[in-house]
């Protein structure tokens, strides 16, 4: 049976078997499903943002990151298959700064923002009996949200600290005015 590969610029490469292929003209960079369509954008965003990448080692980030930057060189090891390769740019895609090609704290990863999220949540659902509660979990959640979009900010434009500061600090004001007024209204 032969597999469709895709290759450079919108190419198919047939295979004999999904693991087996030339490797020539496989660019790494290439999308793996059509940015033009909907759901070629949604298959990529979950690829790229799967919580199972949270979990994946030092190690394992590192060997990704090696064999992306060898791919684009085209250096690519013998006996490396084209499954390998792909796994390989979903950890570095998911693990590495797009701009900066730094490596990415696990917490701010788009990757750990459904856990964290759902684990944060569950907390401002289960203490919000009392204020201090209230404001330490708003507190949490803002910080939480504040490292994650600075994590995975457009760092071609940096912003200063002094810049990032108030907005983080106006979130935690509006959800306690809202647990007031809604506690007191009748």
């Amino acid at each position: 049976m032969m597999y469709p590969v895709r290759g450079t610029e919108g190419s198919t490469v047939l295979c004999v078997n999904k693991m087996e292929a030339d490797l020539t003209g496989f660019n790494i960079d290439a999308p793996r499903w059509d940015q033009r369509t909907f759901l070629g954008r949604v298959k990529h965003f979950l690829n790229i943002t799967d919580p199972r990448t949270v979990f994946v080692s030092e190690q394992e980030l590192d060997w990704a990151k090696m064999m992306v930057e060898k791919s684009r060189m085209g250096v690519v090891p013998p006996g490396t298959q084209v499954e390998q390769l792909l796994y390989a740019k979903k950890l570095y895609d998911s693990a590495f700064h797009p701009d900066t090609g730094e490596k990415m704290n696990v917490i701010g990863r788009m990757s750990f923002q459904l856990p964290g999220g759902m684990i944060i949540t569950g907390f401002m659902l289960q203490f919000y009996r009392t204020m201090p509660a209230v404001i330490f979990w708003q507190w949490v959640n803002q910080s939480f949200n504040a490292l994650v979009n600075y994590t995975n900010r457009n760092a071609a434009s940096p912003i200063s600290v002094r810049k990032r500061r108030p907005w983080w600090a106006a979130g935690c004001p509006l959800p306690l005015w809202l647990r007031l007024t809604v506690s007191i209204s009748p």
